[in-house]
């Protein structure tokens, strides 16, 4: 009895060692995988040696192969976010190609050489028309732009005297309207025929030519890059831009700005309607208002940039050199949309580049940095045009959260928690709540949750209570939480190898801790997810908690949903563009499958008692119950080739030299 009882149990090892190990699927490759990438699409796109390749996600086959493009690197590859589109650009001493393909169907869309263009030096993405431009030389050397569509490949149109003189290059993002495409150079505004690429007007309009970050100087003789080293440039230099057009309501008025001033036209004739306003420096954010246009502009102009970068002073942005201006330049101003006309009589001084944002009544609460790393906190009476308080306020670290106290104005970053008085920005408790790797999230009914010191505090944001709420928190292994999370269940503290879910009421629903894997997987488990696919999963988790606006790209607003309907703007327009075409559905639906993604979370653990890399793996667990959904063996002898793919409930595990394997869970 006892012999067979020792057989069942050994069966069910070997079977529990089975179902942890066993892939869904693997596939192998005829030559060695150089790289691979998670699309917004879903389809896992492989370079290899011999081609590039898309992978079916459900079944590891091989959705298609495109192996007419030669030598293809990590370095080429650009996504075309919010679109089932790739960049393949390369870059040599006398030519620059750009390959587009359709991920979701293998379709070479365009290649800029096929096209007649040897030397591209600008692509510009016509979000609304689902085309792109195309800007570089010909084989004769001479200047060409054309549009092609995205949907076909087919070369719309094509020009070749279009500016006034060849040495004009592109500086800005297109302006998309009804009937034409707007475009600036560095001496012009030129409006195309959409249709034909023919001007149809063109305004006189100096802009500076965009600035890439530059690059550590390296020891040696100066000799030009090749290779890899050139094509990390390729893309960067052919999307950056130093201007940008937008428009509001009025479909006949398009805004326009570069770095040093910002006007408007009518779209039917480019007549100038505003005075050209003249900037401080270049603009980081325009907030849309009841009040007005809220420009607010960067710490430092292009010239201090370029004073602190040349000789191998410093990065971009940061002040290095002695010779460098240090005077910060960050203001807020407030102009009638209509005219052009400043509202306040004199723009508001800030302290660095606006961070973060949120309206509280009539006053705009700014959260900001300086280049040093320094914090502030501005106060903005949008009534009176002024700052509330004398200075700027000196916070400690980045700024987490903004709530209205009965108090005062309620503030957490990562270190500090106080109230500050918004008559006159004093703090209400004079050291304030110190802190250590703070977090927090808020639950809608204006209750916020935060982790510090071993406790969790409860926020009332109407009384202005705050009170500990669970004390003496300790998770195994010596974590400290990393990150609490409001769920409609509970509120869920996590670290890298515990996680804890607590009722509303306080009480311990369920504890997992999964034991780190030692030196061979040490860390996080990284996502694999980019671009519009990384930012559907944040802003499906930071959606009920309203705790302020992120200051991500150029435009938003004081408006809290509005905010997010401009931030999700560009990838709406993109879908609608391209709503007939096929690759977009896949983008849809695995967008949509945002909630499902935030309810899994997946550890790196050691699945045996040693510390050996053979017991090492991923275990997949779900956050409303605790419950195990999968374990995953990688068993790598060193750090696991891997990526994780939340939206497609995929991992991805580059197992051996030309061999991928998929786990589903």
């Amino acid at each position: 009895m006892r012999k067979i009882t020792l057989i069942a149990s050994a069966m069910l090892v070997a079977l529990a060692s089975f179902a942890q190990s066993s892939t869904d699927w693997t596939k192998t490759f005829p030559s060695k995988i150089k790289w691979y990438r998670i699309t917004d699409a879903g389809v896992l796109v492989v370079g290899t040696n011999d081609a590039l390749y898309g992978i079916n996600p459900a079944d590891g086959k091989e959705a298609w192969k495109i192996g007419n493009i030669e030598n293809i690197q990590e370095e080429n590859y650009d996504p075309i976010e919010g679109t089932p589109y790739i960049v393949l650009a390369k870059k040599g001493l006398t030519k620059s190609v750009n390959d587009i393909v359709d991920v979701v169907t293998g379709k070479h869309i365009a290649d800029s050489k096929e096209l007649g263009i040897q030397v591209l030096t600008k692509r510009i993405h016509l979000i609304k028309n689902n085309a792109v431009l195309f800007y570089g030389t010909n084989r004769n050397g001479k200047p060409v732009i054309m549009m092609v569509s995205l949907a076909s490949g087919e070369k719309l149109w094509e020009q070749t005297k279009l500016f006034e003189k060849n040495s004009e290059q592109i500086v800005s993002e297109a302006g998309e309207v009804n009937d034409g495409i707007f475009i600036a150079t560095n001496r012009n505004i030129y409006k195309l025929n959409k249709q034909t690429g023919e001007v149809i007007y063109s305004i006189d309009m100096k802009s500076d030519l965009p600035m890439m970050a530059p690059k550590p100087k390296k020891s040696g003789f100066g000799l030009p890059k090749f290779g890899r080293s050139i094509d990390k440039d390729a893309n960067e230099q052919q999307t950056m831009t130093s201007a940008d057009f937008f428009q509001r309501q009025d479909t006949n008025m398009i805004y326009f700005w570069n770095q040093d001033i910002l006007t408007a036209f009518r779209v039917s004739d480019g007549k100038e309607l505003w005075e050209r306003l003249e900037l401080p420096s270049p603009i980081t954010n325009i907030l849309y208002d009841s009040h007005g246009m809220l420009v607010a502009t960067s710490e430092k102009t292009q010239g201090d940039i370029a004073k602190a970068s040349s000789g191998g002073g410093g990065l971009i942005g940061k002040i290095k050199k002695s010779s460098a201006s240090k005077k910060n330049r960050a203001s807020l101003l407030c102009i009638n949309p209509d005219t052009g006309k400043e509202v306040w009589d004199s723009d508001v001084d800030l302290q660095g580049d606006v961070l973060a944002y949120k309206l509280v009544g009539n006053r705009l609460i700014l959260a900001t940095a300086r280049d040093q790393g320094t914090n502030f906190i501005s106060i903005v009476d949008l009534d009176a045009g002024k700052s509330v308080t004398k200075k700027a306020l000196k916070i400690n670290g980045e700024i987490r959260d903004l709530q209205l106290f009965p108090q005062g104005l309620y503030y957490r970053t990562e270190n500090e928690i106080n109230i500050l008085d918004p008559e006159n920005g004093d703090k209400i408790w004079k050291k304030g709540m110190s802190v250590k790797n703070c977090v927090g999230d808020n639950a809608p009914n204006h209750t916020g949750y935060v982790y510090a010191n071993n406790t969790v505090y409860k926020v009332d944001f109407e009384k202005g209570d705050i009170v500990e709420w669970i004390r003496d928190i300790e998770f195994n292994g010596k974590e400290e939480p990393g990150s609490l999370k409001v769920r409609q269940n509970g509120i869920l503290l996590t670290s890298d190898q515990n996680a804890r879910l607590y009722s509303f009421e306080g009480k311990q629903v369920w504890h997992s801790y999964q034991p780190a894997p030692g030196r061979t997987m040490a860390g996080k488990l990284l996502s694999g997810l980019g671009g519009v696919a990384s930012a559907a999963m944040a802003a499906q988790q930071y959606a009920q908690s309203a705790q302020l606006s992120y200051a991500k790209g150029y435009y938003g607003s004081t408006d809290p949903q509005l905010d997010r309907d401009i931030k999700n703007a560009n990838a709406n327009a993109t879908a609608f563009a391209g709503a007939a075409a096929q690759s977009f559905a896949s983008i849809s639906r695995r967008f949509n499958a945002t909630r499902q993604a935030n309810d899994v979370m997946s550890v790196l653990t050691n699945f045996g008692n040693s510390n050996m890399a053979k017991d090492a793996g991923v275990m997949m667990i779900d956050k409303n119950s605790g419950k195990e959904i999968r374990k995953i063996i990688l068993a790598d002898k060193k750090d696991p080739d891997y990526q994780l793919d939340e939206l497609g409930r995929m991992l991805y595990y580059k197992s051996d030299g030309n061999e991928i394997q998929g786990f589903a869970f």
